[in-house]
Order: C-alpha cells, then sequence, then structure tokens
C-alpha cells in the first residue's frame, strides 16, 4: 500500500482509492474522470461495482499503480457527492487502523461510520426530463436535438424510470432487473447524455409526510392453537419474518391484558422505527405478512424519539465527596493539559461517577470542547439521559437503535455542525463526528456489549481509547466492578487510576447473605428458596421494593419427553434445547431465532407426556404471583420489554406501580431504583461452568452490579444469592463486595496460562453448511496456522523460559463449544500469544487466506475475532 501523499506519475491517468461498503477484504482503485475535481479525503462518491451502483469513501492513501494490462479495467468515478470530508483527518485514521487491527474489510469498517442514508445507494435516483417523455411518446413530436431513437436497453430502461413512484427510481435497482440489461450503467449513462433522463441524490424520508407505518397482528392463524403447518407455508424458512410475526403477537396480547389503558402508546400497534431496532431490513420483512393478512398495517402520525421528550428542569452540580473531588482534581489537570490521557474510575456501585462524568464535561464545555459518552445500551438507561439533558439541556444528543434513518442522520448533522456537542450512545456512538472532542466516557467498560460480535468485531472501549490518543483527548473509563485487563494496565501505571470508595449519602453498601441450595433447597418449579420468598414478602409488607434476578429468560429451558427422554431441540442448532416461552405458546432457540409452536406431542416418539424443564424469568413471574398474590410483580428481559415497552416499564417500577420486579441481566445496567431494599439472586453461579476463561470474571461482575441496586435509598439494602458452589471466589468476593481480593485471586490463575492482561487471544473460525468442507477448510488452515507458530517459536529459541507460557500457542482445531449454529457448523482455533507482536505477525500473514471459499451450499467463511470476548 502507498503511503499517504506519495507522488503519483504525472502521465498515468488520475487514481483514487476508495472504501466500498462490501465483505472483500481490500480497497478500490478508481479513475478520476477528465475534468472531475480530485475528491478529498473523507469525502463519498458514487461509484460503479459489478452491476451496482454503490457510495463510497475516499481513502487518505494514495491508490496503488495497477499493472498496465489491469489499468484498462479501471472503471471512473461516477459523481462526487460531498464539497467537504463527510469523515475528518482523525476518523479516516480511526478507520484505517479498525481494518488493519481487526482484520476487517476497510469499506464496512468506514460504513461503521457514517449514518446509513448518507451511504444509502437507494438514494440515488434517475428521473425522466421531458426530452425522455416525448421519446417514450410515439405519437408526439419530434425532439430537437436527438440524433436516435433508443435501443431496446435504453427504452427497458427509460420506462422502469417513468413507472418508477416518489422522487425517482433508485439506480440501485438497474442491476435487479428482470431480464438482465447487460452494463445497465452504462446505457443509464447513455440516456443521460442524450438528455433522456437525469440522475441525482435524492433523500427519501426528506419532505415525506410526518406518519410513518404502524403494525398489529392480526386474529389469522394467531394464539396457540395455530397450525404451525400453515404458518410455515406462508413464512418459508425466514426466521426474521417469524419473529417479527411473534414480537407483534406478544404486543397485541400485551396491549389486551392491560385493556387499551395506556391508549394509542400500548393499543398493540407497533411503529416501523420500533422494528427496526431488533430487525435492521423490518421494511422488507413486514411486506410479506401484511400481503398474507397476518399483519396489519396502517399510517398514524410518526412518533418522536422517546429520548427527545425528556424535559427535565435544570439541576445545579452536586457538592462532591472528598473522593469525588479528588478525581475531579486529577482530572480537571489531565484535561488542560491538552494531551492524551486515560483513567480508570474505579467506583463502588452508587459511588456517584455519573456526577464525575457531568461536572469533568461542564468543564470541557466551559472551553467550548466537546464530549462522547458510551453506555453499554441506551435503551436501558433513560435516567442518564436525563441527567444530562437537565444539566446541559439542548446541547446533548442521544444516539440509539430505535432512531428511524431519517433521525439519526438529522442528529448527525447536528453533531457534525457542532449545535450538539454532547453525544450519548451506546457503541456506535464512538464514531460521532464531535468537533473539538476532548472527552471519551466509557460508562461501565467492562460491559460485553461493547465488543461487536458480527461484521466488524470491533470493542468500543479499545475504540475509543485509539480515537482518544489521536485527539488527543481525556478517556475516563468507569466501572464498580472493571475488567481485568483494565484493571491491570490501572495498577500498572498505563492508566490513571482514581477511586471512590464512598457513597454521597451514608447509605452503606447492602448487606449480603449467601444461601447454600444444598441446604435450603428451592422449588424446583421457581428456584425460590423459602428463605427467599418470606424475605420479599416481608419487603412488600413494609412498603418496600425487590429486585429478583435469574439471568435466563423464558418460561422453561427444555421441553423433555418423559417416555423417550429427548428434548425439542432447534432443527438449525447443536444448542441441547429450546426455550419455551409460556405467554406464547412458543418454543425459541435463543442462538439463531427459530420459532416453533411447542408441540402437543414429543417430535421423536409421538407420546404427549411433555414436561417443562429448568426454569426462566416467565416461570418465576408466575411463582411469585401464585405464592404472594397481593404482590405487583413486572418482569425485564428482552420478551417482556422493548423499545418504549422497556421504559414504560422501568418508569412504572420507579413510580412504585409494582412492588417486585423479575428480570435478566437488563437489571444490572446501573439503574437506580430508590425504593429497592432487597435483591433476590437465584442461581449466582449459573455462569461458572462456561467454557470460557472469563467465566468466572463475569460471574462477579454481574453478581456485584445486580447487588448494587439495592439500598439506595434512604433505607439499607441487604441481598440473597443463592448458589450452589457457595465457595468459589467469583461467590465469596462478590458477597464482600471485595473487588480486589477477586482481581487478585482471579489475576493470579490467568498468568501462568498467559491469559489477558498477561498475554493476548484471536479466535479464527470456519464455519459453513457443509460439515466435511469446514472440516477440510479448517485441516488446511491449521497446518498453515501450526508452521507459523513454529517460525515464531524459532525466533524466541533465546527467550525460552521453563517457567514462562510459550510465546504463540495454538489450540486446536475443535468443533466450537456449541457447533452448529442457524444451520453453520463451526470449528475454531484459539491462538494465545505472551506478546502482541508475534500474534500481529501471524495475523497479517493469515488474512489473505480469509474470507469465503468455494460455491453454493459447500460456501465455507472464515474469519478471525481479535481480543475475542467470547469463545462460544
Amino acid at each position: 500500500m502507498t503511503a499517504p501523499g506519495a507522488d503519483e506519475n504525472p502521465d498515468s491517468p488520475s487514481l483514487v482509492s476508495v472504501a466500498v461498503p462490501v465483505t472483500l477484504d481490500r480497497g478500490f482503485t478508481y479513475l478520476l474522470p477528465q475534468g472531475m475535481e480530485r475528491p478529498v479525503p473523507g469525502s463519498r462518491v458514487l461509484v460503479p461495482f459489478g452491476s451496482r451502483t454503490l457510495v463510497g469513501v475516499v481513502r487518505p492513501v494514495a491508490a496503488p499503480e495497477p499493472e498496465p494490462e489491469a489499468l484498462s479495467k479501471l472503471r471512473p468515478i461516477l459523481e462526487t457527492l460531498d464539497e467537504a470530508p463527510a469523515l475528518d483527518s482523525h476518523l479516516q485514521q480511526l478507520c484505517e487502523w479498525m481494518s488493519e487491527y481487526y482484520l476487517a474489510p476497510i469499506g464496512e469498517v468506514y460504513r461503521l461510520a457514517l449514518p446509513g442514508l448518507l451511504t444509502n445507494a437507494d438514494a440515488w435516483v434517475a428521473q425522466l426530463t421531458e426530452a425522455g417523455v416525448q421519446v417514450l411518446d410515439p405519437s408526439g413530436p419530434l425532439v430537437l436535438g436527438v440524433d436516435a431513437a433508443p435501443t431496446s436497453a435504453q427504452r427497458r430502461i427509460l420506462l422502469a424510470i417513468a413507472a418508477a413512484a416518489g422522487p425517482g427510481l433508485p439506480v440501485a435497482k438497474l442491476s435487479r432487473m428482470r431480464p438482465r440489461i447487460a452494463g445497465a450503467l452504462r446505457v443509464l449513462a447513455e440516456c443521460e447524455a442524450q438528455g433522456w433522463c437525469r440522475t441525482q441524490w435524492s433523500d427519501p424520508e426528506e419532505g415525506g409526510p410526518r406518519t410513518e407505518s404502524h403494525f398489529r397482528r392480526t386474529a389469522l392463524l394467531r394464539g396457540p392453537g395455530s397450525s404451525e403447518a400453515q404458518l410455515r407455508e406462508i413464512l418459508g424458512r425466514s426466521k426474521q419474518r417469524r419473529a417479527i410475526l411473534d414480537l407483534l403477537e406478544s404486543r397485541s396480547r400485551a396491549a389486551e391484558d392491560e385493556g387499551d389503558s395506556n391508549g394509542g402508546d400500548d393499543d398493540g400497534w407497533m411503529s416501523l422505527a420500533e422494528l427496526r431496532a431488533p430487525f435492521p431490513r423490518a421494511r422488507q420483512l413486514v411486506g410479506p405478512l401484511v400481503e398474507a393478512k397476518l399483519v396489519a398495517q396502517v399510517e398514524r402520525p410518526r412518533r418522536t424519539d422517546p429520548f427527545d421528550s425528556v424535559t427535565s428542569a435544570p439541576v445545579e452540580p452536586q457538592t462532591p465527596t472528598s473522593d469525588q473531588a479528588a478525581a475531579l482534581d486529577a482530572l480537571a489537570k489531565a484535561l488542560a493539559a491538552d494531551q492524551f490521557c486515560s483513567a480508570l474510575l474505579h467506583g463502588i456501585t452508587g459511588s456517584g461517577k455519573t456526577e464525575v462524568y457531568l461536572q469533568l464535561i461542564a468543564m470541557a464545555r466551559a472551553k467550548g470542547l466537546g464530549a462522547i459518552v458510551l453506555v453499554p445500551e441506551i435503551a436501558l438507561t433513560p435516567q442518564l439521559a436525563e441527567r444530562f439533558a437537565a444539566r446541559f439541556g439542548d446541547e446533548v444528543a442521544v444516539l440509539h437503535s430505535g432512531l428511524t434513518p431519517r433521525q439519526r442522520l438529522d442528529a448527525w448533522q447536528h453533531i457534525s455542525a457542532g449545535d450538539r456537542p454532547i453525544v450519548i450512545g451506546a457503541r456506535s456512538a464512538v464514531f460521532a463526528p464531535v468537533r473539538r472532542l476532548a472527552v471519551i466516557v466509557v460508562d461501565e467498560e467492562h460491559d460485553a456489549s461493547f465488543k461487536q460480535e458480527d461484521g466488524v468485531r470491533y470493542h468500543a472501549r479499545d475504540v475509543a481509547l485509539v480515537r482518544a490518543k489521536r485527539a488527543k483527548a481525556l478517556v475516563v473509563l468507569g466501572s464498580a466492578t472493571p475488567s481485568l485487563e483494565t484493571y491491570a494496565l490501572a495498577t500498572g501505571g498505563k492508566h490513571l487510576l482514581l477511586s471512590l470508595r464512598t457513597r454521597p449519602t451514608p447509605r452503606p453498601l447492602p448487606e449480603v447473605a449467601i444461601v447454600p441450595l444444598s441446604v435450603h433447597r428451592p422449588d424446583p418449579q421457581s428456584l425460590l428458596t423459602a428463605r427467599l420468598t418470606t424475605a420479599i414478602g416481608d419487603c412488600v409488607k413494609a412498603g418496600e421494593q425487590a429486585i429478583v434476578f435469574l439471568n435466563r429468560r423464558g418460561f422453561a429451558t427444555s421441553l423433555t419427553c418423559t417416555d423417550c427422554g429427548s428434548m425439542q431441540r432447534c432443527p438449525d442448532c447443536s444448542a441441547p434445547s429450546m426455550t419455551y416461552h409460556l405467554s406464547r405458546a412458543r418454543l425459541l432457540c435463543h442462538l439463531c431465532g427459530h420459532i416453533e409452536t411447542a408441540p402437543d406431542a414429543c417430535t421423536d416418539c409421538g407420546s404427549s407426556a411433555l414436561e417443562h424443564g429448568g426454569v426462566g424469568t416467565e416461570r418465576v413471574e408466575v411463582a411469585l404471583a401464585t405464592a404472594l398474590p397481593n404482590v405487583r410483580v413486572l418482569r425485564l428481559d428482552r420478551d417482556a420489554a422493548r423499545g418504549r415497552q422497556l421504559l414504560n416499564t422501568l418508569a412504572r417500577f420507579r413510580r412504585h406501580e409494582a412492588d417486585v420486579l423479575v428480570g435478566t441481566q437488563m437489571l444490572s445496567k446501573g439503574h437506580d431504583f430508590p425504593g429497592v431494599t432487597l435483591v433476590g439472586i437465584l442461581q449466582g453461579d449459573h455462569g461458572l461452568a462456561m467454557p470460557d476463561p472469563r467465566a468466572a470474571e463475569r460471574t462477579f461482575q454481574l453478581l456485584t452490579q445486580v447487588a448494587g441496586r439495592a439500598g439506595r435509598g434512604d433505607r439499607p439494602g441487604r441481598v440473597l444469592v443463592q448458589a450452589w458452589s457457595v465457595n468459589h471466589p467469583a461467590i465469596t468476593f462478590a458477597a464482600k463486595h471485595d473487588f480486589a481480593g477477586f482481581a487478585q485471586d482471579e489475576l493470579d490463575r490467568r498468568r501462568p496460562m498467559a491469559n489477558p492482561p498477561f498475554g493476548h487471544l484471536a479466535l479464527m473460525r470456519v464455519s459453513g453448511l457443509d460439515a466435511s468442507a469446514v472440516a477440510r477448510r479448517m485441516a488446511g488452515l491449521a497446518r498453515w496456522v501450526a508452521g507459523a507458530v513454529e517460525v515464531v517459536s524459532a525466533r524466541h529459541e533465546d527467550d525460552s523460559d521453563p517457567e514462562r507460557p510459550p510465546m504463540l500457542t495454538c489450540l486446536g482445531p475443535v468443533p466450537s463449544p456449541i457447533e452448529r449454529v442457524n444451520r453453520r457448523t463451526r470449528h475454531q482455533i484459539l491462538l494465545r500469544a505472551r506478546e502482541r507482536g508475534p500474534l500481529r505477525w501471524l495475523l497479517s500473514e493469515l488474512r489473505p487466506l480469509l474470507g469465503s471459499e468455494g460455491s453454493g451450499a459447500r460456501q465455507t467463511l472464515a474469519t478471525v475475532d481479535v481480543d475475542p470476548q467470547s469463545l462460544l
């Protein structure tokens, strides 16, 4: 690759390197047409790609000089879409680094950094001119200046443009016309040169009515008794369409149960924006459901972003505690230095980390500087948005998955123009185009949701650190339970270590009691021990609230035949069983999303002796309502709460309209419920058996975070942790709120194995529909990796020390712990290195061997996850 700014041969055609949003792992070279001004790096350009037209981004590197025979095959840029760069130099450098570090296609990385409408090729449309109208009208007058009648291909394109509704025909659709038109883009250019049509950029949502489509489940084939065969006939194998149908049915049932008491907001209709959050292609997916009359569609006034409706009265900064004051003093000095600095703000739950963020950002704003605040899931932290709006008003932009494409573009433009210098958002907000960026906060930096598990597998915390370094900004990583990698860097002097050891009010940390399940046997139907059930009843009688935590959603984790012993498994995955969801009478695979109606008889032997095994949050909710009939119970998990429904559930519990909140790890995301004095954890050791080196760390973090929801009001809190492995360090240290003790114990276990933070990991995986093809390709890659490991070992022979782990180790190949997901077989190799350098060398050499290979059902895909957070 030629270095940025390298001289080009003045006699050669002008070349431009463009990041095109495709999964091919390379940049693409295009010709600069004669007379077109060279687009600046970071600007968007319209380029031909195969039979399609795509929006790419000009890279800040010189295009490599092609071979003479390849030069004639280069295609020209069609149009420059930006006068000024859409991405500044820092974001361009960030994208280039991400592609190199995460071995990700450069075009896919650039696509992450821009809102969807700015990379939407369908927004490039063709419109018929008056001359084109007359050319298509054989009875009309002759058109001056037309030398020839259109060819059959030109005529087909002109007819398609004439038939298009709205702002015009998306140019991208020309490649999808059937029968296919050879060289469709060339034919379109010929039509435009004749003056029969024109092409332009058109935002499909701009100027449209302020309404949007809303959808609701109809009664057709609805309910437990519906015909599974008929549904499959209509839906085919589309798991996403089935999931949308199931979600709409759940929303309709919830609205009916509440008697439509909340009017239009909760009457069972879901907006397209709400559907787009879990299903980005919702518009295309829901169409066939409407045609089949399984779903009804209406147009309603467009709902506003729920975070835009936050109207908190201005709030003055709180007087900081001594710990907060010390942290703010250190951060103020780092901010004033105008140099890159990273800090770990390690504070116990409820110690006031958010107030430190607010006052630090206020310092930055006093100097006219900008800030980004990353949170694990923005929809789960409405209180944070309220607090920032109360402190900074209209200066705050909130980015989240529920925004429509138009709303996301509007927010991006406000941020880019400097109108919203403070951005709050989840993982992708790290790319927000904040001007004069000075502060990046990563709240709950340990949370696994900061790591993207597909596509570009980046970690937002690490990307934030790299972006801040290039911008000479300050990064604050906040957590009560920091990741051990971050904690080790802080104690080693790489991050500034700041501690908050007390809460702002005299509220002590909750008292934690461990309930051994070997002594206090739980109810098999609910997992509740008598001790916890009594404690919940006493808590409610005292006018207080309780949280019950179980990290498994659904009613039962299996449906087992007591005659033949088989479990009702997902047809496309190798997990032991699907999860049964009572409210929908459905079996759901939480791996691939497969949904089917719960059978009346065993699918293996035909017996009707089916028994629910295991317990999920839905079953606990039912059991609590039965055992404590006067207690009001709400449930918070991904089945019961999405979008506005989620915000409503949180608001209802905060207003004390319910006594008990049952939920999954969504409860651990920093919520502040002043009325909660009791937290019950049903299976505290649930995650310890996972085949993952971070299993103990995640269990400790989850227990500590959930326990921290208790005792945040005027009354002290307490926590009951039910567990079998009561002596496991993750349980015992969490019960004592002893992070330092757990960290030391866990780090001592990791050091001999060179597991992070004492080493570095990369997970290579091969997947495909054909198991034998996967095994063959993995075997070939494994041989190559083994040879590369030998090369590294030979280079470091003098460095061998029997007391230290090897410089580079290859573990595998082996089938993945869950070998088959969504019909794709998966095999993997784990690479573990004592130092980063040898691993980076191996990955750079391996990169050309990755990607797709083969075709059809025998096609395989090889990927690498750098710094993986899960090995499943």
